[in-house]
């Protein structure tokens, strides 16, 4: 028998079974569901499915027209999603940058991440795997960072005022240690480097044997909009790559009407020659 074949898997739970009923129902929103075709789709029983939808129903995330008798989604699942710090609330900023990741994914082959400030925290807002993606990063589509963990998160950490940046990295001194071997002074250095430069490299201080490259991203009137950061294992990694991940960036970005950098920071591309 093999290490595989021997696991025991538990059983599924009724709150994963009607989680994945969301799905089934979503993708038929525009005219609604009824019973039999969930049961079918989900390979239940048409009991089963029904206590799972009525479930879903009394909390709000789905509705059910009792005279047609299908299932949509509800205004619950919708206010949901409108949540503060949900990535949806960015729709503007993550569709506009879309493009730009997408651009930056396919040229790299690496993967391209958009976070936006929000607090005192970075929230990814969108990803873009490229082709060349073999590793796994812990940075998905809504997760929160604090200012200063993550290469997307520190670049948006380098584009605030001074003694707030400063602030923030003091108040996290405690939680940076818990990102891998992330210090203070790691924050502090790559800061100082994306405010020179233009962008900012993470030297697989959080996952070892992946790195990240990193710019600030602003737009009409110098406003902050976010951090674009591609990952990079260590092995790509060269003084040729991180110009060229850089100088594929900051051209997607400027197609897109807005700007890597502040000001006078835009010195990148002649220093790095």
């Amino acid at each position: 028998m093999t290490k595989n074949s021997s696991k025991h898997h538990a059983p599924e739970t009724s709150l994963s079974k009607a989680i994945k009923l969301l799905p089934i129902v979503a993708k038929r929103n525009a005219v609604g569901v009824n019973l039999s075709t969930v049961a079918t789709k989900a390979n239940l029983t048409n009991t089963t499915a029904r206590r799972l939808l009525q479930g879903l129903v009394d909390g709000g995330l789905l509705s059910f027209d009792p005279y047609s008798k299908v299932y949509t989604l509800g205004i619950g699942l919708f206010d949901l999603a409108a949540a503060e710090g949900s990535p949806r609330g960015f729709d503007s900023v993550r569709l506009k940058l879309r493009p730009v990741l997408e651009e930056v994914a396919a040229i790299t082959g690496e993967t391209a991440y958009f976070s936006v400030l929000f607090g005192d925290e970075a929230l990814c807002v969108d990803k873009v795997s490229g082709a060349r993606t073999f590793h796994e990063s812990t940075l998905q589509i809504g997760s929160r960072r604090p200012l200063g963990v993550g290469a997307g998160s520190t670049s948006i950490l380098s584009a605030l005022e001074t003694n707030r940046c400063e602030q923030i990295i003091a108040m996290n001194d405690d939680v940076y240690p818990r990102y891998g071997d992330l210090t203070s002074s790691d924050v502090r250095k790559m800061v100082r480097h994306c405010r020179k430069h233009g962008y900012l490299i993470n030297q697989s201080l959080i996952i070892n044997g992946l790195s990240a490259v990193a710019v600030s991203v602003f737009g009409p009137g110098n406003r902050l909009v976010g951090g674009l950061s591609v990952t990079v294992p260590n092995e790509n990694l060269g003084r040729a790559r991180i110009k060229e991940i850089f100088n594929v960036m900051k051209s997607g970005v400027e197609r897109s009407n807005w700007a890597i950098g502040q000001n006078d920071m835009l010195k990148s591309a002649r220093e790095m020659k």
